[in-house]
């Protein structure tokens, strides 16, 4: 089937194997706006050479576009961080079994929905969280509402760093003025203070320089020339996401980072954002800067109680990283703590013999 249009029925359900058909691009920026669950996200950090798209209409519009790879006995959708209605989500559970017998399980990695109603077995357990900050139409207006000691902290900071260096320079690049080096410079300073204690944590930088071109900007902040603090940031609809962030620690007495975070969000409001996504990592900042947390599941659904079970490897393996992400969330609460730390030693030192 080779559609030029999504142009459908108003409730009709489509399913185009093994190609995207045209005109997916506007259809998922319109039911999800989310980074990863766009074609350009897909295309630098997925293999979609060989996906199939399922797309559902309620009233005409698209509700539920959907790319999917076949393994084996099992569906791998390709969306993350999305949310999906129940009744969609039954929708296509019942049309993928209902057209392709030779199919178990359905899995998502990163999902928001319920499933009590839902009719099949079901295996859901919590895998993905970030953070999203609701703009409203000015920066001005943003700042307002942030709370009056972090409003006063970043008007401090702003004035210092400004003082004491008058050279200081907030700059925005997109498309072919995105400079690779500059997305270097930036990710060497978020690895130096990722990296500064056990763990071990490297950037993809031709692939964050080839999606910022695509569909982000990159903000640097110089002072005499030379790059001090940025961010690399993806815009899908009227959504802004932020990736990398660094900052040198010699500024860090003006919370550079903060006014990193700040600025470029501020500028994502004047591009027209209506909601920024501050990524995964439960930070005190994030919340100060007006990021609500929101979390998505990893979900599976099986055929039957039967093709569970004859599936119950997938099942055992879901149940193990599951648990293996929750000690991990565990680890991450109480960092501070000396048996914290001393587990994530260990872990690091496992992954660098590997």
């Amino acid at each position: 089937m080779h559609a030029s249009t999504l142009i459908s029925p108003p409730d009709s359900v489509t399913c185009h194997v093994g190609q995207i058909p045209a005109g997916v691009e506007e259809a998922l920026v319109t039911a999800y706006a989310s980074l990863h669950s766009s074609l350009a996200f897909f295309k630098v950090f997925r293999s979609i050479e060989n996906a199939s798209c399922y797309l559902a209409h309620r009233a005409g519009a698209p509700s539920t576009v959907l790319l999917f790879t076949f393994s084996g006995r099992r569906i791998d959708v390709i969306n993350e961080m999305i949310a999906v209605e129940e009744a969609e989500m039954a929708r296509f559970a019942t049309y993928v079994f209902a057209h392709f017998p030779q199919i178990d399980v359905i899995s998502f990695k990163a999902v928001k929905t319920t499933t009590r109603a839902l009719g099949f077995p079901v295996q859901q357990y919590p895998a993905k969280g970030s953070y999203v900050v609701t703009l409203p139409a000015t920066p001005d207006a943003y700042k307002a509402r942030i709370g009056k000691s972090t409003r006063a902290s970043i008007n401090q900071g702003l004035n210092g760093i400004r003082r004491h260096f008058p050279s200081f320079e907030s700059r925005f690049f997109v498309n072919d003025d995105i400079d690779e080096r500059h997305i270097q410079a930036i990710v060497a300073l978020s690895e130096q203070k990722i990296n500064a204690g056990d763990a071990v944590f490297f950037y993809d930088v031709a692939r964050l320089t080839r999606l910022a071109k695509l569909c982000g900007f990159v903000h640097v902040i110089l002072i005499d020339g030379r790059i001090c603090a940025g961010s690399v940031n993806y815009q899908v609809g009227a959504s802004f996401f932020g990736d990398a962030m660094g900052y040198d620690p010699h500024y860090e007495k003006f919370g550079l980072g903060k006014l990193c975070v700040f600025l470029t969000i501020s500028e994502s409001i004047v591009r027209g954002g209506t909601r920024f996504y501050l990524g995964g990592g439960v930070f005190a900042f994030k919340e100060r800067l007006l990021g609500v947390p929101f979390y998505m599941d990893e979900v599976h659904l099986y055929r039957s109680r039967i093709k569970l079970l004859r599936n119950i490897d997938h099942a055992i393996g879901a149940m193990i990283a599951a648990a293996t992400r929750s000690a991990k969330q565990l680890l991450h609460q109480h960092k501070g703590a000396t048996w914290a730390r001393l587990v994530f030693k260990a872990f690091y030192l496992v992954q660098r013999r590997k």
